[in-house]
């Protein structure tokens, strides 16, 4: 009778299977050709209008460029939401119902298959309408082009040879010890060579650097101190060779006699007429806002006539302040105003208790940025009076004020100043920057989490050889040095290792993430969501305001992550509908039971998920998570990990708090086979494995070597592992337990003696007996080869680095605790 089942059954459905093939044919033939060239056709459109933009200068972008720029990352996302549900149906392993026996599954195998062929069709369907929607948005450009301008961008309208000089406050707050400094910078230092210094302020837009340059300038001292002074402001006209003679024209028609020069006409030889000008001159150069190409081309015109000459540069970026101040320059980095300067700048000479109270969360929001309190100020002199009531309301609505203009419009300085920022970034870089606004405003954020989350995201791809994590280190630093994040933490190489957003910033980058569907925050400061909520691709939930989401399933399938803080409310159950997410933030959710867990093998394109301290036990169905790259346990209970987590294929970061191997799948001989498979066939990927206990607890009797395994000895079949800390513990043996450590620490530290070793090593020595260290035994190395880490950390009550003296290490690579 079964047999008879079978055959009826084949019958039945695989005629159904070849008539389906058979039709859908002609879809499916070039399936692969049709992907890879709708993405070649969203490369080469986003290429040409970044053409465009670049050509016509920061200036000239329009709210066209900016909705076209935001379609065509809305468009990429969606192809690749595309190209992700049609992978996960092919590849993924079918996961059956139990018994059956053969033939039911056979069943399941067969019906698996014809899932995948009705995939192909809709994903035919699919490439289909993505590409009609590429040719509409490509002719909406050009029909909304004015005549003569391709893609709807103006025409270079006639501008100054510079741009007007930003608007200067007169005595400013807060501007007392900078205008100090920098007053000490223009004098003469005593007993030192009278010589040329370049002077670099830098700092976020809107922080005061025109201001101080300004006021320096304009100072009595340096009056009387420089008779050879010019002030100009770097130009916005697209060609750099343009905006180079503007600038010399502008300094040149300050500081030279109008009666002794035909500037126009010898307009082609200004930087020659400059620099003989000033040769035996004591000048004082100031040039607000410079590019590094501009001054590379000009500053050759500037020469040492060894009187004692100073020049003031402002700008956003740190690496154009670092280059132009090198050697005997100095960089004075600007800071924000303190609590008691920013309200004398956003009320000047008003203060009442109501009025404290109520503008508490919108100062909280500026943030100490001089531009941004003197916006306030100006929007609240549109008042009868101000008050705290009026305050609360101008935070609320603040990201719109930062988006448009609302009538008296007070935020267009602090407005072209974001928008320049945002108008620098493009492609991915744009999207790490809106991704920020998933974290609260004032959090501080670990680089290392930022830059994972970013990877997990697929926001770091590039066609070039360069790896995906050297991209995204190239976006964090690029968005530190324009100033766009602040570092609040740095390593002992100078990297960054812990920053945060400035108020203002997180304010307009929040605000641009919403209205783009790109990030949907519930919080108290944004208890409702907009009409695009439901279409976003990232979720940030505060304080449980998730309750009930009536998103419909193909609206939660564009979900990337999710990130809870502090009570998750209804995100848990909704998340299991968000079936192409990649990122699970429950660090910081409050709670999270074990429970809530139990589904979680259904996220398949998951690649990064962070747990809290209310779970205390790890599904061993983690292993339907095939794509997991980072799985963070630090701040859980979890001390018991289940064997399939290591055996994750694509695991590449494995973080806890005294982790130890799950005692039972020790003592399982057919797990731990499977273990010692899995890793002696080099197919474990982990790279950082950190907070294990390395105790002295034994596996299975393995069948060929006829030998236990140790936690340690597993580690030396992990071939990839770049990042080790671990607890050491006091044991029983002793000796084994130091020559398998050792093993450890050669295998992680000996290199070739040509090549630099990235590798660290974190060793907690607490609970271990007294000179534990001495008793390492490190091998010699032999001719060619050497000890060398990048890091080297040990803690305990008395140690000192013993053994370790063999290993080369960095000047402040050893860090006993």
């Amino acid at each position: 009778m079964e047999s008879a089942a079978v055959g009826a059954f084949l019958k039945s459905v695989m005629g159904r299977l070849f008539l389906l093939l058979e039709k859908e044919y002609s879809k499916h033939r070039g399936l692969a050709q049709e992907a890879a060239s709708i993405q070649h056709d969203l490369r080469m459109i986003a290429a040409a209008m970044d053409d465009q933009l670049g050509a016509l200068g920061r200036p000239e972008r329009t709210a066209v460029a900016r909705l076209y720029s935001a379609e065509i990352l809305d468009l990429a996302h969606d192809i690749e939401d595309c190209v992700d549900r049609f992978t996960h149906r092919l590849r993924c392993k079918h996961r059956g119902g139990g018994g059956g026996g053969a033939a039911s599954s056979f069943v399941h195998r067969v019906a698996h298959e014809l899932k995948k062929v009705q995939s192909r069709s809709s994903y035919a369907d699919e490439i289909h309408k993505l590409k009609r929607r590429l040719k509409e948005a490509r002719q909406r450009v050009v029909d909304s082009a004015p005549v003569g301008r391709p893609g709807g961008l103006p025409s270079s309208a006639t501008l100054d040879a510079s741009k007007p000089c930003p608007a200067v406050t007169r005595n400013p707050a807060g501007m007392e010890k900078p205008m100090e400094e920098m007053l000490s910078l223009l004098r003469e230092v005593d007993g030192e060579p009278r010589q040329l210094r370049v002077i670099s302020i830098v700092g976020l837009g809107g922080s005061g650097k025109t201001t101080l340059a300004r006021a320096a300038y304009d100072s009595p001292h340096a009056k009387e101190t420089f008779p050879c002074r010019a002030f100009s402001a770097a130009g916005t006209l697209p060609e750099i060779s343009q905006r180079i003679k503007a600038i010399l024209l502008d300094i040149l028609q300050q500081i030279v006699p109008k009666d002794s020069m035909d500037l126009d006409a010898d307009t082609n030889n200004l930087e020659a007429l400059l620099k003989e000008y000033l040769s035996d001159k004591r000048y004082l150069i100031v040039i607000d806002g410079v590019q590094m190409d501009e001054w590379r081309a000009v500053n050759s015109a500037f020469v040492d006539s060894s009187t004692g000459s100073r020049i003031i540069l402002t700008t956003t970026i740190q690496s154009v302040a670092n280059v132009c101040s090198h050697g005997n320059g100095y960089v004075y980095q600007m800071d924000t105003l303190g609590e008691e300067d920013s309200k004398k700048v956003a009320f000047p000479g008003i203060r009442s208790p109501e009025l404290e109270h109520g503008s508490a969360a919108l100062l909280g929001k500026c943030d100490g940025l001089p531009l941004a309190l003197v916006s306030v100020s100006d929007y609240l002199k549109s008042s009868v009076e101000p008050t705290g009531e009026l305050c609360a309301k101008l935070c609320r609505n603040l990201g719109s004020h930062l988006k448009e203009n609302h009538g008296h419009d007070s935020f267009s300085d602090l407005r072209k100043v974001l928008l320049d920022n945002y108008d620098s970034l493009a492609g991915y870089a744009l999207s790490c920057f809106l991704y920020l606004g998933i974290f609260p405003r004032n959090r501080p954020l670990k680089r290392k989490v930022v830059t994972r989350r970013w990877l997990a995201e697929g926001y770091c791809r590039s066609e070039s050889l360069r790896g995906e994590q050297d991209i995204a280190d190239e976006n964090f630093n690029k968005l530190v040095d324009w100033n766009m994040i602040r570092p609040i933490d740095t390593s002992n190489n100078s990297q960054v290792k812990t920053c945060k957003t400035h108020g203002i910033m997180h304010e307009f980058v929040l605000h641009k993430s919403l209205s783009h569907r790109f990030i949907m925050t519930l919080s108290p400061d944004h208890p409702r969501a907009g009409a695009n909520a439901n279409n976003a691709r990232h979720l940030s939930v505060h304080d449980g305001k998730l309750i009930e989401c009536e998103a419909s399933d193909e609206d939660s399938s564009r979900v990337r992550s999710l990130t809870v803080f502090g009570d998750a409310g209804g995100a848990i159950s909704f998340v299991r509908r968000c079936k192409l997410i990649r990122v699970l933030d429950l660090e910081e959710c409050s709670d999270l039971k074990d429970h809530d867990l139990k589904h979680i093998w259904k996220l398949w394109h998951l690649k990064y998920l962070s747990l809290g301290g209310s779970i205390r036990e790890l599904p061993r169905c983690i292993d339907g998570l095939h794509c997991l790259e980072t799985l963070d346990l630090r701040r859980t209970k979890i001390q018991s990990l289940p064997v399939e987590a290591i055996q994750l294929p694509h695991l590449t970061h494995l973080f806890g708090n005294k982790l130890m191997l799950d005692k039972d799948d020790l003592k399982n001989v057919n797990k731990m086979s499977k273990l010692e498979k899995f890793l002696s066939g080099k197919k474990s990927n982990l790279q950082t494995l950190a907070g294990f206990v390395a105790d002295d607890s034994k596996g299975f009797v393995c069948s060929k070597k006829k030998d236990s395994k140790g936690f340690l000895q597993l580690i030396m079949d992990m071939d990839k592992l770049r990042k080790l800390k671990i607890w050491c513990k006091r044991v029983a043996n002793r000796d084994s337990y130091m020559s398998d450590l050792s093993k450890v620490i050669q295998k992680l530290t000996k290199v070739p003696i040509d090549r630099h070793n990235d590798c660290s090593l974190s060793l907690d020595c607490k609970e271990t007996y007294e000179n534990f260290l001495s008793q390492l035994n490190l091998e010699p190395c032999s001719e060619g080869s050497k000890y060398d880490i990048r890091s080297l950390k040990l803690q305990g009550s008395s140690i000192s680095a013993g053994k370790f003296g063999q290993i080369a290490l960095p000047q402040t690579g050893c860090r006993p605790a």
